[in-house]
């Protein structure tokens, strides 16, 4: 897929494909309001009890609605985390079952061109990504957007010369930190794209260990593992170096603004024109904006790599998937199969057949000879009808093979090809692998 294709549209469209449930969204939402309130009522209470405050006149019962808010703000925010880390998962869950089924429903051809190890990594390591932006760093950016749009508001209205103070460094941090997330969008879809590379080449070395050990390639194996790691140890150190700018940038503006707060806070406060109890408020309000900002650039650099993530996977979902269920339903038991000048290639100008044809009878007993590489195990897979052929007919009966369904074709027929895939489980779950029967073992 074209990068350029590719937009925030398309991203934001595959997890909604994913149908989060619209109940949870609500009521996690609501916890994270009360969450806010609450959390936002502590300064309020706190500056009323730091301009009055003396031993004597110690107000039991605003210390009790301090106590009660920390409470509510913990429960509500721990139930909020829960519900927006449920949805999460769900989501994620929703697409590698896309996903799988889609993996599992494409055309032999496609697995012809695609490494088993980079759909593993698509499967996997991408939808990992997705996971962790929607269930870990998701719950936090909500919570912190309500958090900082509460805080603002109650500053305005307390002091809003100070509050524009703090709006001053939004601008400037966000000129800098948006293409350094462009940037970020880049290394990670060059990584993953990395990754999914290696582990298909190290996932193919494994699977032919024999193969390795009897063409005495370890050695060449073993630089090639080590080039791969070199370019994964290349995209994580770009990476790395851009997380090292975001993380001090983002200290830094909090830093002078804390700085410039105190300072020009403890002016006022020197000048009379504002209570001690309303700089620790604002102070304290302070916090509650600086603590969900300094996560939000967190956010935006894991909402780049899941986009980069996310790119392959709807790559895979787009592709064309055969049709098992479209076509007749015919019984081919007592039919002749004919085939009538079939060509194939895989690769054009590269001919593997040519004008092939012959006719089965029921009961026949038929031998195809030829050297290797002389297209008999292309033959059988146009039978098995994985592919189709360029040019020519194959009619079982009356019926061209096309027009019957493949659900209905692949059920009636047996292949043993000549190197047998032994699947996981006992001889009877090999034998009675894709039967969709009981088997009676007597």
């Amino acid at each position: 897929m074209d990068q350029k294709k590719y937009s925030w549209r398309n991203f934001f469209q595959l997890i909604i494909s994913a149908k989060p449930a619209n109940w949870i969204i609500f009521c996690a939402l609501i916890a994270s309001v009360i969450t806010t309130v609450a959390g936002l009522v502590v300064p309020l209470f706190t500056k009323n009890l730091i301009d009055g405050f003396s031993i004597a006149s110690l107000d039991i019962k605003m210390v009790a609605l301090i106590v009660l808010a920390f409470i509510l703000q913990a429960i509500t925010n721990g139930f909020s985390i829960f519900l927006l880390n449920y949805m999460g998962q769900k989501v994620v869950a929703t697409i590698r079952e896309r996903l799988w089924r889609k993996i599992v429903h494409l055309p032999v051809s496609y697995f012809d061109n695609t490494k088993t190890g980079e759909m593993v990594s698509r499967m996997v390591n991408d939808t990992v990504v997705v996971k962790e932006l929607i269930a870990d760093h998701l719950p936090q950016f909500v919570t912190g957007i309500i958090s900082v749009v509460g805080a603002v508001i109650i500053l305005f209205f307390m002091d809003w010369k100070m509050t524009l103070i703090i709006l001053v460094a939004v601008p400037i941090t966000a000129l800098v930190v948006a293409p350094l997330g462009q940037k970020m969008f880049k290394i990670s879809k060059g990584l993953q794209n990395e990754t999914a590379d290696f582990t298909g080449s190290i996932s193919q070395t494994l699977s032919e260990a024999r193969l390795v050990k009897a063409s005495n390639a370890e050695t060449r194996e073993t630089e090639a593992g080590h080039k791969g790691i070199n370019r994964l140890f290349g995209f994580g150190i770009r990476e790395a170096k851009v997380v090292a700018v975001l993380g001090p940038l983002i200290f830094f503006v909090v830093m002078g603004v804390i700085v410039g707060i105190i300072g020009y806070g403890g002016i006022r406060v020197s000048a009379g024109t504002m209570t001690t109890g309303t700089l620790i408020a604002f102070l304290l309000y302070l916090f509650q904006i600086i603590v969900p900002v300094t996560s939000f650039a967190t956010f935006f650099a894991q909402l780049q790599k899941a986009k980069g993530a996310t790119e392959r996977i709807a790559d895979i979902l787009n592709e064309a998937e055969e049709d098992f269920d479209a076509g007749k339903k015919v019984d081919v038991s007592g039919k002749t199969i004919r085939a009538t000048d079939i060509s194939f290639s895989y690769n054009e100008g590269e001919p593997i057949l040519k004008d092939v044809s012959f006719d089965t009878k029921p009961g026949e007993v038929i031998a195809f000879a030829g050297p290797s590489g002389g297209g008999k195990s292309t033959l059988f897979a146009i039978l098995e009808r994985f592919y189709q052929p360029k040019t020519g007919e194959i009619l079982v009966g009356d019926i061209p093979l096309s027009e019957i369904s493949i659900n209905s074709w692949r059920s009636q027929i047996g292949y043993v090809s000549q190197e047998s895939a032994m699947l996981s489980g006992t001889i009877r779950d090999n034998l009675c692998y894709g039967l969709d029967r009981e088997i009676n073992e007597e």
